[in-house]
């Protein structure tokens, strides 16, 4: 029985060497460009293409809107293209090993011949594919192209290609893909909003590579702009002021704080991660209390997870510092105009994703430590006040402080 057993285990554990060899061979094997500025001297003609054919996709299938309130929308059927893309970057995520940062297609040059893909995957290479015109992923790219195709045959119908014979007839389609990310453009129609892939492809390939390949460069320019604001020296601080400010609030309020925590672990992790002191003013504050309930004070805990949690944004290489400056605006030359970023230290919330901080980031006519709202709604940075007392006054005047400025 031993002996027998024996032969049983060395025979599976061959086996399974055999998968795992064979497994490894198949990712080995997988033609990959590798991302450098060589690709950019890379030819259509020296691409090798692989194979790849993506079982298991579901057929199309149409948006839930069931649990909507209206019942015109509840009975609305639209193709849930979102949902497909989702999956389809999921499940070739799997079959490569890496994941996929970007992706598109180009639709078949000829009837019969497959489609062509490119997938930028997170080590920071790209792999060519070409897609079986087939099963259901032949029935989503129909679906999703079906505009486009349809546009094609009015131009042909009306006569467009012979009044414009520099318009290619049967031009290709272009799906790309990824993280937030759903387009589609024309390919070599002649027409001059088209994409030309093809007339330098490795240089098009580098062109169009996804941000993250690009990090490095992306977190060396947010760096640049926000090193000339920052300035951490703070405001001066009358510790006992504070104290007594904060103590005429809470009685004014009849608020009930609950009793401060040893925050020192706190302010230390703060410290680490973000290469200066914690508040000082902040300090003094979460000394004093471990939350208020009916206020929008944060915890010192909570002070350091909203700050990272803003920080993560701030250096997601998906937000380039265009995208962080793009949508807001300074209050004068007191604030910048950015989303987010490490130098602001929120430790008031108004709700809904917007806070009140402390600002060691102003601009030309603002002041270290001056306090601002920021946050999910703000497009403007708007100054609150010029320190944590200020603030502390106003507050205990009225909540109109935390509307100060804003467009109601």
């Amino acid at each position: 029985m031993d002996k027998a057993r024996d032969v049983k285990m060395k025979y599976w554990t061959i086996l399974t060497l055999i998968i795992l060899t064979t497994s490894c061979l198949n990712k080995m094997s997988m033609r990959r460009i590798p991302y450098t500025k060589e690709l950019k001297k890379v030819n259509y003609s020296d691409i090798h293409f692989n194979s790849i054919s993506l079982s298991q996709l579901p057929e199309p299938y149409y948006k839930d809107y069931s649990h909507h309130k209206n019942a015109t929308v509840r009975n609305y059927k639209s193709y849930d293209t979102m949902g497909f893309r989702d999956t389809l970057l999921e499940k070739l995520a799997h079959y490569l090993g890496d994941s996929v940062l970007k992706l598109f297609f180009l639709t078949p040059k000829a009837q019969g011949l497959p489609y062509e893909g490119f997938a930028y995957v997170s080590n920071k290479h790209i792999v060519p594919m070409h897609f079986e015109d087939g099963g259901n992923f032949a029935l989503w790219m129909d679906i999703i192209f079906k505009k486009q195709y349809e546009r094609l045959a009015e131009y042909k119908a009306n006569g467009q290609f012979k009044r414009q014979p520099e318009l290619n007839p049967d031009p290709q389609f272009m799906l790309v893909l990824g993280k937030g990310q759903f387009s589609q453009e024309w390919v070599n129609s002649g027409m001059l909003i088209d994409e030309r892939p093809y007339e330098n492809m490795g240089a098009y390939l580098y062109k169009n590579a996804p941000q993250q390949y690009n990090e490095v460069k992306i977190t060396k320019e947010k760096q640049r702009y926000i090193q000339k604001y920052s300035d951490t020296s703070g405001a001066d601080l009358d510790a006992v002021r504070l104290k007594k400010t904060f103590a005429e609030y809470i009685g004014q309020r009849n608020l009930k704080p609950n009793p401060p925590k040893n925050n020192q672990g706190v302010f230390k992790e703060f410290e680490s991660l973000a290469n200066y002191t914690f508040p000082k003013e902040l300090k003094v504050l979460c000394d004093l209390h471990g939350g208020i309930e009916n206020t929008g004070f944060l915890t010192a805990e909570e002070i350091v997870q909203e700050w990272k949690n803003w920080k993560v944004i701030y250096n997601d290489p998906n937000w380039m510092l265009a995208d962080l400056t793009g949508n807001n605006h300074p209050d004068g030359r007191k604030t910048i105009g950015i989303y987010t970023n490490p130098y602001w230290v929120p430790f008031y919330s108004t709700g809904g994703g917007n806070f009140i901080a402390i600002d060691y980031a102003p601009e030309s006519k603002g002041t270290s430590g001056q306090i601002i709202a920021f946050g999910a709604d703000e497009t403007r940075i708007r100054l609150i006040a010029d320190n944590i007392l200020d603030f502390l006054e106003q507050l205990k005047q009225d909540d109109e402080v935390l509307r100060n400025g804003f467009e109601r």
